[in-house]
């Protein structure tokens, strides 16, 4: 961490607790802005770059462009891939052959206020919405593969009726969206009042409540087959939300990574072979991970 960056954290930190003093519902509604607001990569077009080889096109929703990219026949069955908080539809790319080698058409996308798509801020919603909106667009997806908080807005849309997946593949998922406020609030130095100032300013925005978007509490009402692919070494997302999304998940699965961490899972050929092995129904998994309980085995 640079000591630029350190002092800019501690002087957002004193700020933020200032407001919270004197003006608890300004804090709250910046507060707000800060958690929908995603890190803009400054490669954003760089990355892009890096989907050349597909066919690209863009959709809009809400009044956003959303950048989008197809590999295969139009006649295939489709797999979507879809990034999380902070990703790009790039970080996908490594899922695409292993995809098209089983026969399926793949779409990734950039979510909003992400990549080259527009916006500045965004939520699960949003990211559930798109999801959805994508996947009607194209027409004939079957599966989805979804990274982070790309795999929470996948349950989300299932459990909403808006897409109907036979299989997901969700890698890295979160399951606690409360707590994970609760450890932003800490790093800004932000008192629970305003927390919850900010989680209720959120519902409001987006007309759900938090509750209604944590994935144990809809997973055990969907029926599409499901994979769930997480590191023991997950420092951003602890393996722990993976295991709780499995357990509460009909019939999931858990596969158990080491070493790989958040983000360079992505790119493991074990888990990009996994995942299309899983979609395409010639999956090694055996057990259902809820037998496992209190803490599912890695399966294979």
């Amino acid at each position: 961490m640079s000591a630029a960056f350190s002092l800019s954290r501690i002087s957002t930190n004193v700020r933020f607790s200032a407001s919270a003093v004197l003006f608890p519902e300004l804090a709250g509604a910046w507060a707000e802005r800060m958690f929908l607001t995603p890190p803009r990569a400054h490669d954003a077009a760089a990355s892009a770059l890096d989907l050349i080889e597909a066919r690209s096109s863009c959709l809009e929703h809400k009044g956003r462009h959303i950048a989008m990219w197809r590999w295969g026949s139009r006649d295939a069955p489709a797999v979507l891939l879809a990034h999380g908080w902070g990703g790009n539809a790039a970080q996908m790319r490594p899922f695409v052959f292993p995809l098209l080698q089983a026969g399926f058409r793949v779409i990734a996308y950039d979510q909003p206020a992400h990549g080259v798509s527009e916006g500045r801020l965004t939520g699960l919603p949003d990211f559930a919405d798109v999801l959805a909106e994508v996947a009607w667009h194209h027409g004939k997806v079957e599966a989805v593969v979804a990274h982070s908080l790309g795999g929470a807005a996948a349950a989300i849309s299932l459990s909403a009726g808006k897409t109907s997946f036979k299989r997901v593949v969700l890698v890295s998922p979160p399951s606690d969206l409360v707590g994970y406020s609760r450890r932003f609030a800490r790093w800004y130095w932000m008192p629970e009042p305003v927390r919850k100032a900010m989680q209720r300013a959120i519902e409001e925005r987006y007309g759900v409540l938090w509750e209604d978007l944590e994935v144990p509490r809809v997973a055990p009402r969907l029926s599409a087959q499901a994979l769930v692919i997480h590191d023991r070494d997950d420092r951003m997302m602890p393996w722990t939300h993976g295991a709780s999304v499995a357990r509460h998940w009909p019939g999931a699965r858990l596969l158990t990574t080491k070493g790989l961490g958040h983000r360079r899972i992505l790119a493991d050929e074990s888990v990009t072979r996994a995942a299309a092995d899983f979609i395409a129904g010639r999956s090694a998994v055996a057990n259902p991970a809820r037998p496992a309980l209190p803490h599912p085995a890695p399966l294979y």
